[in-house]
């Protein structure tokens, strides 16, 4: 089952509808869909699909030869070295009426059996490649990897592709897009747990065709057990992706547990914060955390108010609940981590969670809008603090709001206090207009939708109010 994409099956398609030789580099984090994605655009194309492994560079070629000959049995025959499997593809793609497609998938494995491997791409592309009828797909998950062997300044690639992009998560529009049929508030929940990887949503059992369940029960099934898939998904990435993972491990479980600025994180590990800088800055690169300041921040490197925050939400799920309860979930004592997720999923998770799922609604227009935003992310100072705020820069435009995950209706109280708080923001004071949004899980009071009803300042609904999209 394939889900969304559009926009990436619709630029692999331009690129390949263009004459010539095309070299393209898709990478993002594992389970993100990138194989998937391949496997779609491929349909109905001359393809050959090659997934690398941790092998000796000897073995990956021969390996290689194989998918090879599957397309043209011929190959099989060839001596397994790059200049004659390579020399080899292009001679045909020569001939091909339809542009031949490789795709060489976990590209990194590659260029670590053997480093030399991206000059001897670059060689080869420039000799023999670059202007036969051939799409290159180099594909792979080690983020970091995958820049420096084909983006970078000083890999031999550079210069050569003629696209590139990272692959992401789906957003929660495109998920709500996805789950159309579901009630909205159980779409929230199935992406505070996934984060938008189809892989998590299909293997907690989330199909659009089904009904939604309830997602506790799907989180006992997917994730509680040893034996379950998904339980130890995170120290897999983790281990396939990093040299030290106890750090890493340790880093996410202080976010996790509510650390948030840098001198906290280094003080749960016991250790000074200049040690801790490159492990955040290795998880950044992964899409794992991210350092979120003030959206009105003009120069975000240059303040201290950053909060370093799990951005990938099936991990910040794994090291709140799996992680720190794997000693009673080995021994089968799943009820109390149940009773322990139960307490806390609705009023800290999934609450937290909701207010990302706001922003993206935002910034994908998902309901209609006064103003164009250019930038979206939360706002504090002190003991104040904004859940949302959208701005525009060139229009003097801004919007503050407010995310209840609450079982009860919102009040006027809660616009009350989103007028007073927003007074405490110095961005554009004298010239700047105002605008307020309140999400809420279940609805609002008669007052305050009266007052989002009443024309404000202007003669424009300054109130918006947004239960359900």
């Amino acid at each position: 089952m394939f889900w969304d994409r559009e926009l990436e099956l619709n630029s692999l398609e331009n690129i390949y509808a263009q004459p010539g030789g095309q070299l393209v580099v898709l990478y993002g984090r594992r389970r993100v869909g990138k194989t998937a994605l391949i496997r779609e655009f491929g349909q109905g194309k001359p393809v050959i699909f090659f997934l690398a492994d941790r092998q000796m560079e000897a073995v990956q070629l021969v390996g290689l030869r194989r998918e090879m000959a599957t397309l043209f049995p011929a190959a099989g025959r060839l001596e397994p070295t790059w200049d004659s499997l390579l020399g080899f593809i292009a001679d045909q793609a020569g001939q091909e009426e339809s542009k031949l497609v490789l795709v060489l998938d976990e590209f990194q494995y590659l260029a670590q059996s053997n480093p030399a491997v991206p000059s001897i791409l670059q060689r080869l592309w420039d000799l023999q490649l670059h202007d036969r009828n051939l799409m290159l797909i180099l594909c792979g998950s080690l983020v970091g990897m995958m820049f420096h062997t084909c983006l970078s300044y000083r890999s031999p690639l550079f210069g050569r592709r003629t696209g590139s992009w990272k692959l992401k998560p789906l957003r929660f529009h495109q998920v709500r897009q996805i789950f159309n049929s579901w009630p909205f508030e159980e779409v929230v929940r199935l992406y505070a747990v996934t984060g938008g990887v189809p892989h998590y949503i299909r293997m907690l059992g989330a199909s659009p065709e089904g009904e939604p369940g309830d997602i506790i029960s799907r989180i006992e099934q997917a994730i509680l057990h040893p034996s379950d898939l998904l339980y130890d998904e995170p120290r897999f990435i983790l281990s396939g992706e990093l040299a030290e993972p106890i750090t890493y491990f340790s880093i996410l479980q202080a976010i996790a547990a509510g650390e948030h600025r840098l001198g906290k994180i280094a003080g749960a590990l016991g250790v000074q914060t200049n040690r801790i800088t490159r492990y955040l800055n290795v998880l950044t690169d992964l899409d794992l955390v991210e350092r979120r300041v003030p959206v009105t921040v003009a120069t975000p490197v240059a303040t201290r108010r950053g909060l370093w925050t799990i951005t990938d939400n099936f991990f910040r799920f794994w090291f709140r609940y799996v992680f720190p309860h794997q000693g009673d979930l080995e021994m089968g004592r799943t009820d109390e981590v149940l009773r322990q997720i139960r307490q806390t999923f609705e009023a800290q998770f999934v609450a937290a969670a909701f207010e990302d799922v706001c922003a993206d609604l935002v910034m994908s227009h998902a309901f209609p809008l006064p103003f164009h935003p250019l930038k979206v992310g939360g706002w504090w100072n002190g003991d104040a603090e904004i859940d949302l705020v959208a701005l525009n820069e060139d229009s003097g435009e801004i919007l503050f709001g407010e995310c209840k995950w609450t079982e009860q209706p919102v009040g006027m109280d809660v616009l009350q206090h989103l007028y007073s708080v927003s007074r405490r923001v110095p961005w554009q004071e004298d010239a700047r207009r105002e605008w307020f949004v309140i999400f809420s899980r279940a609805g609002f009071q008669e007052e305050l939708i009266a007052r989002a009803q009443r024309p404000g300042n202007g003669g424009y609904h300054d109130v918006l109010l947004v239960d359900k999209v």
